[in-house]
C-alpha cells in the first residue's frame, strides 16, 4: 500500500475496507459478511459497530487498518439503532469537541455550534479551543505498533476541515452566501479554526507521527455536478487555510501522506489539492461529473494518489457479484498502473449492500502486471 501511496507500482493493488472512517458499513451489513463467510460475532463487540472486526479484516486480506483517538465505548449487547443514536446524540451534546456524530443508522448529527447569529466582532472576541491531547494516545500508538507489525498500512482521522464547519456553524445557505457577501467574517472563522487545528497537529499528530501511515481530513467541497464554489473563490477563501494546515503537517509527521476526503466532483480543483499538499483524495465517487478514472489518471498521475471509487450508489447495493468484479479490476487496471490507487468503496456502506459485493469486491483480480 505504500509504495502505491508514493506512485511506485505495487506487487498488487492495494485494497481497504473499514481503514478510515470513511469505508465504514452499516451494522446490518457487518452481520451479513460475518454470516456470510462463517465468523462469529465476537462476545467484546458492540452489535451497533460500524467498523470490521480484525476476523473480518483478516479474512478478506485487507491491507489497510484505522486506529480511533480510545478503545470503543461500553459494549450495548443488542442491537438498538434508536437506542444507539439517542447515545451518540447524547454524547454530541455534552462534549463540544464532538461537532458532528455519523449514527449507526447512516444519520448525521450536528451540534450546535453556538455561532449561527454572531456577528464578525463577537466572532472575532472568541479564543480557539485548545484541548489536552487525547487520553488514549498510549492505546491508540499501540494499535498503530500492532497493525504495522502485520504488515498493515494504518491511517488516524485528524479533524475536519473549514468549509463544512462553516455550514454546520452557519447554515449551509446562510454560509456560501457569506463566503462571497461577507468574505472578513468567513476568514476570521477559518482562522479561529485553523488555530484549533494546528494545535491538533502539535499536541496530537506529532507523538502519533512515528506510527502514522495515513493522516485524514475530511471536507466536502463538491456537488455530484462540481464543486460548491468556483476555482477562484476556493482559491480566494479556502486554500490559505488548508496549505497552512497541510504544510504543518508535512513538516510534523514527513514520512506520513496527508489524505483529503471529499465527496463529489472535485475535478476542477486537483490541481489545487495537490498544491496545497494532499497526498491522497478520497473517495472517487464515481457517478460525479468528470471523477471517471479515465479523466483522473492523467490528471494526477505521480502528482496525486486516488483511494475509493468503487460505486455504491447502484453497483454495489444493485449489481450482481460478477459485474463488481469485473468494475474493481477495471479501476485497478486504469487508476493502478504505476501506483497510485488504493482500491475502495466510494463511501461508507449502508445497509442495502449484499455482502456477497463486498466479498466480491475484495476478491478481485488485483494483478497489475
Amino acid at each position: 500500500m505504500l509504495a502505491a501511496v508514493r506512485h511506485q507500482q505495487p506487487d498488487r493493488c492495494p485494497l481497504d475496507f473499514g481503514g478510515m472512517p470513511f469505508t465504514l458499513s452499516h451494522p446490518k451489513v457487518l452481520q451479513s459478511l460475518r454470516d456470510l463467510l462463517g465468523l462469529p460475532m465476537p462476545d467484546d463487540r458492540d452489535p451497533n459497530e460500524q467498523w470490521p472486526e480484525e476476523a473480518v479484516l483478516k479474512h478478506l486480506d485487507v491491507d489497510m487498518r484505522y486506529v480511533p483517538s480510545g478503545p470503543p465505548d461500553a459494549i450495548l449487547r443488542h442491537y438498538d439503532p434508536a437506542g444507539y443514536e439517542e447515545r451518540l446524540a447524547q454524547r454530541a451534546r455534552k462534549k463540544p469537541e464532538k461537532r458532528h456524530v455519523v449514527t449507526a443508522s447512516g444519520q448525521h448529527i450536528h451540534r450546535d455550534l453556538g455561532i449561527a447569529d454572531l456577528t464578525l466582532e463577537e466572532i472575532r472576541k472568541l479564543k480557539p479551543k485548545l484541548p489536552d491531547p487525547p487520553k488514549y494516545m498510549d492505546w491508540a500508538i499501540a494499535q498503530a505498533k500492532e497493525f504495522r507489525a502485520q504488515g498493515k498500512a494504518v491511517s488516524y482521522f485528524v479533524c475536519s476541515g473549514f468549509f463544512e464547519l462553516g455550514c454546520w456553524g452557519r447554515g449551509y445557505e446562510q454560509f456560501v452566501v457569506e463566503m462571497m457577501t461577507e468574505p472578513d467574517l468567513v476568514r476570521a472563522l477559518f482562522d479561529l479554526w485553523l488555530a484549533e487545528k494546528l494545535h491538533l497537529v502539535r499536541t496530537v499528530v506529532r507523538p502519533l507521527a512515528p506510527h502514522i501511515d495515513l493522516f485524514v481530513f475530511g471536507d466536502d467541497l463538491a456537488l455530484q455536478t462540481g464543486p460548491f464554489f468556483s476555482p477562484e473563490v476556493f482559491r480566494a477563501m479556502l486554500k490559505p487555510y488548508f496549505t497552512e494546515l497541510y504544510g504543518a503537517m508535512h513538516k510534523t509527521a514527513p514520512q506520513s501522506a496527508v489524505v483529503h476526503h471529499s465527496c463529489g466532483s472535485v475535478y476542477r480543483l486537483l490541481d489545487d489539492l495537490i498544491d496545497m499538499g494532499v497526498d491522497v483524495l478520497n473517495p472517487l465517487q464515481p457517478n460525479a461529473a468528470d471523477m471517471s478514472p479515465e479523466k483522473l489518471k492523467p490528471a494526477g498521475a505521480g502528482r496525486l494518489c486516488f483511494h475509493g471509487g468503487i460505486d455504491l450508489q447502484d453497483l454495489l447495493p444493485h449489481g450482481t457479484p460478477e459485474m463488481v468484479r469485473a468494475e474493481a479490476a477495471r479501476r485497478m487496471r486504469i487508476l493502478g498502473q504505476g501506483g497510485g490507487y488504493l482500491c475502495a468503496p466510494a463511501h461508507s456502506l449502508p445497509e442495502d449492500v449484499p455482502a456477497e459485493n463486498i466479498v466480491a469486491l475484495c476478491q478481485a483480480d488485483r494483478s497489475l502486471n
